[in-house]
């Protein structure tokens, strides 16, 4: 009888062995149609299961804004692979969710309006984050925060102590829209930020603008007007947006033809003399242009990237001083001539989205273009024109 009781606990431990490596083999890796209709359950529902996690789980990139609830197991069984998550519809977490989500190297939680001093430093080990939608963050919360590596957005918070400033200082791209003012104190140690965006500022004075010239790359838009003073503070900036001013002078058009890279949608149109001032830069955005001079298209021609998408019409002589630039944006036009065309397919990134309809001879010019961006509509003329 012993021997039988041997014979049956060694049949039952190798049969318990071979259930658990089945167990333990690895899942049938699925499709990505598969994934993707996973994806929908869950954005649908707003709702995820164990199971739905595991499989997310090796995902790299993962957007998932209608979720709306998770538990701690699922926050911890999710976050094992991903490069990036978004979790934006999210209204609230715990410390350990926050804790499990920090394992991401970049995490969009646009849904929450606060979050907890704990989760703020959780949080903070995150290479790219996104809070967009908080309202106010504490001392201790910016400390943390300013501790994000490459990119933090906390576009919603309206005010800022300059303490908190001083501590987010650190972070290489910063995100402040939602402020409309700031102080001295404020702007000198947001110098020291590479990429900032202050898009929600109305007005600078000269001293902020002076200061903030020390950062690399400097969003501005909400500011309509600026001094003379402050173009050239602003000047030293690689990469400048100005997309709100409508109207600048000649001086400052030469103080800003020194910066690198320049938006200047707002402007609805420009003097010979600001395109000729302008003409340096390396890539230039006028898309608030409607019109322009045969001046203005040969010192544009310059330009390296220029973008005039606010374009809704071009002579041939426009076309063909257009045609020096490397890369250029006309994605307004709706219509051109067979001489444009021609004059066109010298530039070797063109954008023509715009455009309903093209001749034969315009199809045989353009396809000669080495990047082509073009509607759907005209894009199986080009494709069957480059067919041998």
């Amino acid at each position: 009888m012993k021997a039988i009781m041997n014979r049956f606990s060694k049949l039952l431990a190798i049969c318990c062995t071979v259930v658990l490596l089945a167990g333990c083999e690895e899942p049938k890796p699925l499709s990505l149609k598969e994934i993707q209709e996973i994806k929908n359950q869950v954005n649908q529902s707003g709702k995820i299961t164990h199971n739905q996690a595991v499989v997310l789980s090796r995902v790299t990139y993962l957007m998932l804004n209608g979720l709306n609830s998770l538990t701690e197991s699922q926050a911890k069984v999710l976050c094992k692979g991903q490069a990036l998550l978004v979790l934006d519809g999210l209204t609230s977490i715990t410390d350990r969710q926050a804790k499990s989500l920090s394992n991401v190297l970049s995490l969009s939680l646009d849904g929450l309006t606060a979050i907890t001093d704990q989760q703020a430093y959780s949080l903070s080990r995150v290479n790219k984050l996104s809070l967009k939608g908080l309202i106010s963050i504490t001392d201790e919360q910016a400390e943390d925060l300013g501790k994000v590596k490459d990119y933090l957005n906390i576009s919603s918070l309206t005010s800022i102590t300059d303490e908190q400033t001083e501590s987010l200082s650190n972070i290489s791209n910063l995100k402040l829209s939602g402020l409309t003012s700031i102080t001295d104190e404020q702007a000198e140690s947001l110098s020291k930020v590479e990429l900032l965006n202050l898009n929600g500022l109305t007005a600078l004075n000269d001293q902020q603008a002076e200061s903030l010239s020390k950062v690399e790359l400097l969003h501005l838009d909400g500011l309509t007007s600026i001094t003379d003073e402050q173009a050239e503070s602003l000047s030293n900036i690689s990469d400048l947006r100005l997309g709100g001013l409508t109207s600048i002078t000649d001086e400052q058009a030469e103080s800003l033809g020194k910066v690198g890279w320049l938006f200047l949608n707002g402007l609805p149109s420009i003097t010979d003399q600001q395109a000729e001032n302008l003409s340096n830069i390396g890539s230039l955005k006028l898309s608030g242009l409607t019109s322009i001079t045969d001046e203005q298209a040969e010192s544009l021609s310059k330009v390296e990237l220029l973008n005039l998408n606010g374009l809704t019409a071009l002579n041939d002589q426009q076309a063909e001083s257009l045609s020096k630039v490397e890369l250029l944006h006309l994605d307004g036009l709706t219509s051109i001539t067979d001489r444009q065309a021609e004059s066109l397919s010298k530039v070797e990134t063109l954008y023509l989205d715009g455009l309903t309809s093209i001749t034969d001879r315009q199809t045989e010019s353009l396809s000669k273009v080495e990047r082509l961006y073009i509607s759907d509509t005209c894009r199986p003329l080009i494709d069957k024109y480059k067919k041998p």
